[in-house]
């Protein structure tokens, strides 16, 4: 029996832990270990590989979400079903342990087939088909062969997709917050998430293929990459957290996607300000001040052609807006009233 054989039962209470216990055996799980400290259940899983953390109501010296959301950060590149089992039905909590990155939630009370549907669930998303995936793992058993330039080549096949599947992923899982449809929200994030894993572990193999050849320039560009592709899961775990708190406490909000826009151009993460402007721009095409907002994520990444597009849609809505006539002038030199389809024009100096 191996370690990802174990589902790993975290809780603090002795009689939830025998429950589940039993539950899990009756559904053909028989092998258990229970961690009742969250901190020594992160530092374990740190070290030993996982596949299925039960987290069941509360453990020590943690909360559900700081500890959901503790795993997730020592187990980035790999897949872990992270199952939350809890009595608390209220709103913000389940947002809050969406946010943190659970894979399942399951309600008490509960039924035994709640419970089977979940661990089933569990394997789903780790066995479904995905080309791209089974190539990864067939050019890790290449590159142990020695095989380097075939691990490379197929390898070099995923890398150099054009692939924002990932992103729809994710904003997918955003708007089923939106909706209040959270097993539906979770399971997006799942899929978002085993997307860009697919991702770091191509670039983490291309890098060790070219070590093998003592190809140490590309070896390095390609530990690059992986970090590259780390930092963007560390930035959809950020965006997830600000859009729930957006839905959490500005529930009038007319289109949260502009929210979380302003919020993120506001933080400096201008691409994926864009990314949410586009989503609000497909609840509210005709809003003057999306676009107006876009231009301005645009500008400040440095695509002033696309800042102009975005000022050209705004205007063409409100041709009185002030703030957009001013980025309008700043981008083409000229003003709105004189020529509504100035190319753009570099500032003087510039």
């Amino acid at each position: 029996m191996g370690m990802t054989d174990l589902v790993f039962v975290a809780t603090s209470q002795d009689s939830l832990f025998q429950e589940t216990r039993d539950n899990l055996t009756r559904l053909g799980y028989s092998n258990c270990a229970r961690f009742s400290s969250g901190k020594a259940a992160v530092e374990f899983i740190k070290f030993n590989p996982a596949r299925i953390i039960i987290v069941d109501t509360e453990v020590e010296d943690l909360s559900i979400a700081e500890f959901v959301t503790a795993l997730r950060e020592v187990r980035q590149a790999e897949y872990l079903h992270i199952l939350v089992i809890s009595s608390e039905r209220a709103e913000e909590f389940v947002l809050g342990v969406i946010s943190a990155g659970c894979s399942g939630l399951v309600l008490r009370p509960y039924t035994l087939p709640a419970l089977e549907k979940h661990m089933i669930q569990s394997g789903k998303i780790e066995h479904t088909p995905d080309s791209d995936r089974e190539t990864v793992e067939q050019a890790a058993t290449l590159i142990v062969q020695g095989r380097y330039e075939d691990a490379i080549g197929d390898l070099t096949l995923v890398v150099n997709q054009e692939d924002e599947q990932a992103s729809r992923l994710f904003f997918r899982g955003c708007q089923f917050l939106v909706d209040k449809k959270w097993s539906d929200a979770i399971q997006a994030f799942n899929q978002s998430l085993a997307r860009n894993q697919t991702f770091i572990k191509a670039y983490e193999g291309l890098a060790q293929a070219y070590l093998g050849k003592n190809d140490i320039d590309r070896y390095r560009y390609y530990l690059q990459k992986a970090a590259d592709e780390y930092a963007k899961l560390n930035n959809f775990a950020k965006v997830k957290k600000i859009f729930v708190e957006i839905v959490k406490y500005d529930i009038n909000a007319p289109n949260p996607y502009n929210t979380l826009g302003i919020r993120l151009r506001q933080e400096k993460q201008y691409k994926q300000a864009i990314q949410a402007y586009f989503q609000a721009v497909q609840l509210s095409p005709k809003d003057e001040n999306i676009h107006y907002n876009m231009a301005k994520a645009y500008f400040c990444d440095a695509q002033p052609a696309n800042a102009l597009e975005c000022i050209k849609l705004a205007l063409a809505l409100s041709p009185e807006h002030l703030e957009a006539l001013k980025m309008y002038r700043l981008l083409t030199g000229v003003s709105w009233e004189d020529n509504s389809n100035a190319p753009f024009q570099p500032p003087r100096g510039v």
